[in-house]
């Protein structure tokens, strides 16, 4: 039962990663064929609170590269963060090179994952970086936008304009579906 169960789960990765890659254009075999990317989700929420449906932003980001996220991507977080969330210069800066570019990092050389780990220094509670299974990385996101994260870190002094109301989605992340060995969820929740 358990070779089952892990097989069928390797297909179904197989499959999300297939159809997660938007599909292929011209012929031949699997490894030969151009595959385009129709989204980018390296952090969950950044580009969904930064990028605007003005001027086709969300779709750019989606479809640009990480190399161009100092550019692209940072004058987003610099637009939204000191106009719509009126957050500091200091807050700004500190938002723009923690989530620039938007991809995870990880330290293989250290063992604990810590959201934002290598990226604040190990602020967020390590340096390895990536993610827990327990991380409530959305959550973790909008604390960082809207909340007084950046300043309870000491990354930039407290600006006084959190919006608190705006720093969660109300989703419980905690680890009580989660286990320690493959495939690493629990049973299933009703």
């Amino acid at each position: 039962m358990k070779t089952h169960i892990s097989l069928s789960l390797v297909g179904l990765a197989l499959v999300a990663v297939l159809t997660g890659c938007g599909g292929s254009s011209g012929s031949g075999s699997f490894l030969t064929r151009h595959w385009t990317q129709v989204d980018r989700l390296g952090r969950p929420a950044v580009n969904e609170v930064f990028a605007t449906v003005a001027n086709n932003r969300h779709a750019v980001n989606n479809m640009d590269s990480p190399k161009d996220d100092s550019t692209q991507l940072a004058n987003d977080i610099q637009t939204f963060m000191t106009t719509a969330a009126g957050r500091s210069q200091a807050t700004t800066d500190v938002v723009k090179a923690v989530l620039v570019p938007d991809v995870l990092i990880a330290d293989l050389s250290k063992t604990t994952p810590a959201y934002l780990g290598v990226e604040t220094g190990g602020a967020t509670g390590g340096t390895f970086g990536g993610r827990a299974l327990g991380d409530d990385i959305v959550d973790i996101s909008l604390g960082v936008i809207f909340g007084n994260t950046v300043s309870a870190l000491s990354l930039a002094p407290d600006d006084g304009k959190e919006i608190p109301a705006l720093t969660s989605d109300h989703v419980d992340a905690s680890g009580k579906h989660f286990s320690n060995t493959f495939p690493y969820l629990g049973p299933p929740q009703s």
